[in-house]
């Protein structure tokens, strides 16, 4: 069991983390969207005689953004790892080393959205905190993987649902077991559930699906 100082430690390295990224997201987006300087529209004006209009956002533009969910840091220190989720399509874990930089992606599959209550066009806190426990990487106590629930991509979904498959013929979950030392990933398929220990690496409990 971690001591209130150690939790306290954690939770000061995961905010300001995920801070860190939150600021960097943001760069990029005022650098990609931000208003253009007088030199730069004075530059566009002199090369196409007059300003380019700007394009009116549309739907699938909301749909490529993405949040970040299940942010978590190992007990080391070392390493930050969260869900980088768009608002429909598939996304994928990032797992970062806060020492060096070096950064892995692994693609974590898609989700399909769950109506919020009441008929509301915005998720509740509660389900919020539930897609991020759902997403979340989970580091081993020794801080040497991380493992994470991978789930179906959403084009093999909808063609299972095009084809009316069986509920046992869907795609299904998988397991990845990510080595933090070179990024290499090994998938299990057709897992349902899977548990670390808290203290005592080296092992991975988890529970298959049953076969057709």
């Amino acid at each position: 069991m971690f001591t209130n100082n150690s939790q306290r430690r954690r939770s000061a390295y995961l905010r300001a983390a995920t801070a860190s990224l939150i600021v960097c997201a943001s760069g990029l987006f005022y650098a990609n969207f931000g208003p253009a300087t007088k030199a730069q529209q004075s530059s566009s004006i002199q090369a196409g005689g007059r300003a380019t209009a700007k394009r009116p956002l549309t739907h699938q533009d909301y749909d490529a953004w993405r949040s970040i969910q299940g942010q978590t840091i190992s007990r080391d220190g070392k390493f930050i790892a969260y869900a980088l989720i768009p608002q429909d399509g598939d996304g994928e874990i990032v797992v970062r080393n806060l020492a060096t930089g070096v950064e892995w992606r692994y693609g974590r599959g898609w989700r399909p959205p769950t109506p919020p209550p009441d008929g509301d066009e915005t998720p509740g806190p509660a389900a919020l905190a539930q897609a991020g426990r759902v997403s979340r990487a989970h580091f081993t106590a020794d801080s040497r993987f991380a493992a994470f629930t991978i789930e179906p991509n959403k084009g093999d979904v909808l063609k299972a649902r095009k084809e009316k498959k069986a509920p046992d013929a869907m795609p299904k979950n998988a397991l990845g077991i990510m080595d933090l030392s070179n990024g290499q990933v090994t998938r299990v398929e057709r897992v349902k559930s899977f548990q670390a220990p808290e203290d005592g690496p080296g092992w991975i409990a988890y529970q298959l699906e049953a076969r057709p």
